[in-house]
């Protein structure tokens, strides 16, 4: 027997191992930064729609707070003029935030309805506003009050949880899926 043939074999076996052990180790620690990194792009999602929310509370507080008549807001010197600016700034980044988030996530029909609903709860304060009247959002049992809270508590759990993965490209050819009301005009 040869000195090749006695030292192929086991080392053979060896590198064979290593590779082996180095691939599965290499997919695994790949697979998991991949999972770290959604997460947390997750949650700074969730941070920043947070931010928005409690900056959309706030406008509307201001705003209800300066409305004592139902003046339009039309100019820059309008007492408003601030409310309405913040409510425009706000209504921008949560349309970015949407579509991150439709991009970044395969949302089910539930998910695109709370995008929806939240969307548009930014569109009727900005709107509220230019109009110049108060925002009549001031109790829990007020319908419009309530559906905000409860849309706002459901889009932040979406946001904290974990992707099912996949984006509008693995929908199939009809891309994103948007129904009813929310495709209404800004």
């Amino acid at each position: 027997m040869s000195l090749i043939e006695s030292v192929g074999a086991p080392l053979l076996t060896v590198v064979a191992t290593l590779g082996g052990g180095w691939l599965v180790t290499t997919r695994v620690t790949d697979r998991w930064d991949q999972v770290k990194k959604q997460r947390e792009m997750g949650l700074s999602a969730a941070q920043d729609f947070q931010r928005l929310y409690g900056e959309s509370v706030a406008i509307w507080k201001t705003w209800n707070a300066l409305t004592s008549h139902h003046t339009p807001v039309t100019t820059p010197e309008h007492s408003g003029w601030s409310c309405f600016e913040r409510a425009t700034a706000a209504e921008g980044a949560i349309e970015a935030l949407m579509a991150k988030l439709a991009a970044e996530r395969l949302l089910n029909d539930d998910e695109i309805d709370v995008l929806g609903g939240v969307r548009q709860a930014f569109k009727v304060v900005r709107r509220t506003i230019e109009r110049g009247e108060p925002l009549g959002w001031g109790a829990s049992g007020v319908a419009p009050y309530a559906a905000l809270k409860s849309l706002s508590a459901a889009l932040s759990v979406l946001l904290s949880s974990p992707s099912r993965g996949g984006g509008p490209s693995d929908r199939g050819p009809g891309g994103p899926r948007l129904r009813g009301d929310h495709r209404q005009s800004p």
